[in-house]
């Protein structure tokens, strides 16, 4: 995608079924999966762009973050982006050639209490995503399943927690993809892990280290406090 494509067409009947394609994404499939959606979107800010050294495209500063809290069907908060299928590559409505909306997915992360830094890791994730799908890192490739995310740091500011990688997995526990008037998209859970999980990992096989974080809770949530289980 060129950057210059990441605005849709001035044409009104475009950007109607472009706001009925966003609307239908979050009052319909979100609300069907995620049941409750909160208090509202956060939105990315500015200053998360910004933090990539990027001028961020004017529609992205819509995309932003649900936070949606236990209930009935879930005992723990959920986190969810809005935004990376958006079809800003279409100047037309349709399917996309690729089959897939957008960036082709939107990124989760479940927590087991509310958590005000899962909102800016999946800020920071949504804004790198899409600079990378704009092409502003030569070489650089969008997130796909079975991926170990480093964050370099500890998972959350407020301490200093041995979760410092994101393990890209494909949900068991909620509908893993959905289809939008524009294509497929994918949702892609995030799990937090430690060092030597991510060395087990490496020298073994991911889905062992999954296996080994369901059997010991660590998964499909991600608790920043947690000891690591290798």
């Amino acid at each position: 995608m060129a950057e210059s494509e990441q605005q849709p067409p001035a044409d009104g009947s475009f950007a109607q079924w472009f706001e009925r394609v966003w609307s239908y994404r979050e009052e319909r499939v979100y609300q069907s999966i995620f049941k409750d959606l909160g208090e509202g979107i956060y939105t990315a800010p500015e200053s998360t762009f910004q933090r990539f050294g990027k001028q961020p495209h004017p529609g992205w500063l819509n995309h932003g973050v649900f936070g949606c809290p236990p209930g009935d069907h879930r005992k723990t908060w959920l986190y969810v982006t809005s935004g990376l299928s958006n079809p800003w590559n279409l100047n037309a409505p349709g399917q996309d050639p690729t089959g897939f909306s957008g960036v082709g997915f939107e990124l989760a992360i479940e927590t087991p209490a509310p958590a005000s830094w899962a909102v800016s890791l999946l800020h920071n994730l949504m804004a790198y995503e899409l600079l990378v799908a704009v092409g502003s890192y030569e070489g650089a490739e969008l997130l796909e399943y079975g991926n170990r995310v480093p964050l370099e740091a500890s998972v959350t500011p407020e301490f200093e927690s041995k979760i410092r990688w994101l393990l890209v997995t494909q949900p068991k526990h909620y509908e893993a993809a959905f289809s939008l008037a524009s294509g497929r998209v994918d949702i892609y859970h995030l799990v937090g892990a430690t060092d030597a999980e991510v060395q087990f990992a490496r020298q073994s096989d991911q889905d062992q280290l999954i296996g080994k974080l369901e059997q010991r809770g660590c998964c499909p949530m991600t608790d920043p406090a947690r000891e690591s289980v290798l």
